[in-house]
């Protein structure tokens, strides 16, 4: 028994100065031993309705010979008044998708392929994520990954990116840079709110787009609470911050009252509502948890119901360091945290969404393509005139589905 404790003890002492030694080697440092775990639920295998026969449609790019593809890593499809379809794609663009048809050049409304023109409208220097339609407008506010939060008038012959908020007020009073921007809604009011995932930055790949995947990884592994859910006042150019220390704050979504809004907190797996009136005024809550998935995007519909995005369901590596002791757990993390990202472990091929009721939390459907034939890695899923339009950092099409 002595010498078990002994042993105990000693691995324990390593397992601290490995973590405060790899610290000096990451440009983050190394993970922090963190307790807190995210609670899932195992993938009913049963349930896949994401594919051809049960109703799922591709938009893909309608190709010509010597045309730059545009529709490569759709992460969100955002819909206007009008109906009309863009995509905030891979290298910064926003792109509209027009004269939809089929191959057989028909109306495509019974095709599961469906083929589209593609036209770059504006493009960003850092990388488009979520992003929402002002109602009635054609001025579009999206959050970029390394600018901010940031708008263009799509109304406008020749549409100009507008950097609209870039660094926030601090209760301290300091300035604090946006190093994340995430997704974006728009509530009744004209109010935008708007996540803040990370304080980890994106790197650029060769191709010089954003990995916006990877810097999440890290965010992942380094466990610290970062992300933060903000509001901005187009009417006085003013910004606050709502909420903060969420584990990677993600989709923003509105209810159609601007009751409340809710927000995808990613590495604990669950959807948070944070009450803008009422008696909770202020207040965060979890209303939505044990997913199979890992939550994303979020959008709420006029029927009361909301919808999220789930890419990947919980790889078995985090599985595994779930049953470890946290300050294990931390030295493990900060080993992964040091390979190359071209090794790095990736997501699982899964494509999911949830639709819930965001009052009670209760599980309404599950939408989901178990083994990732057909669609994977859903990022994003934006409600329209009763269709989901689904987008995805890996994809090279827009998923529709018929609800």
């Amino acid at each position: 028994m002595i010498r078990f404790v002994k042993h105990f003890i000693g691995a324990v002492v390593l397992s601290l100065f490995m973590r405060n030694y790899i610290c000096f080697l990451l440009p983050y440092g190394g993970a922090r031993i963190n307790a807190e775990r995210g609670a899932f639920s195992e993938v009913d295998t049963s349930v896949n309705n994401l594919n051809a026969a049960g109703g799922l449609k591709k938009i893909y790019e309608r190709k010509y010979p010597g045309k730059e593809r545009y529709l490569v890593g759709p992460e969100t499809i955002v819909v206007d008044d009008d109906s009309n379809i863009y995509a905030l794609t891979k290298g910064g663009k926003i792109v509209l998708l027009e004269n939809l048809s089929s191959p057989n050049h028909g109306s495509g409304s019974d095709d599961v392929v469906i083929y589209a023109d593609t036209k770059v409208v504006a493009s960003s220097v850092g990388r488009p994520l979520g992003g929402k339609f002002v109602p009635g407008t054609k001025i579009l506010y999206f959050a970029d990954a390394m600018l901010g939060l940031c708008r263009v008038n799509l109304a406008l012959e020749h549409p100009k990116i507008e950097l609209v908020v870039a660094e926030v007020e601090t209760s301290s009073g300091s300035l604090s840079p946006i190093l994340y921007a995430d997704d974006v809604d728009i509530g009744k009011s004209g109010l935008v709110y708007f996540s803040d995932a990370s304080t980890v930055i994106s790197e650029r790949d060769p191709d010089r787009s954003l990995d916006v995947l990877y810097a999440y990884k890290i965010d992942l592994m380094r466990g610290i609470k970062s992300g933060r859910l903000l509001r901005y006042n187009p009417q006085n150019d003013e910004t606050e911050i709502l909420a903060e220390g969420i584990w990677f704050a993600n989709g923003v979504a509105v209810d159609k009252d601007e009751t409340f809004v809710l927000v995808c907190e990613t590495s604990l797996f669950r959807v948070l509502k944070y009450h803008l009136s009422g008696t909770k005024q202020g207040q965060l809550e979890v209303v939505l948890d044990i997913l199979p998935g890992v939550t994303d995007g979020v959008d709420c519909q006029s029927s009361g119901n909301c919808l999220v995005a789930m890419p990947t369901t919980v790889p078995d590596i985090l599985k595994m360091l779930y049953k470890m002791p946290p300050f294990i757990a931390a030295v493990l993390k900060s080993l992964l945290m040091m390979l190359p990202k071209q090794i790095s472990p990736g997501p699982v091929h899964y494509g999911g969404v949830v639709e819930f009721d965001p009052y009670s939390g209760k599980v309404k459907r599950i939408f989901q393509d178990p083994k990732g034939d057909e669609i994977i890695g859903i990022t994003a899923v934006t409600e329209h005139k009763g269709k989901i339009y689904l987008g995805s950092l890996e994809n090279e099409f827009v998923g529709v589905y018929q609800l």
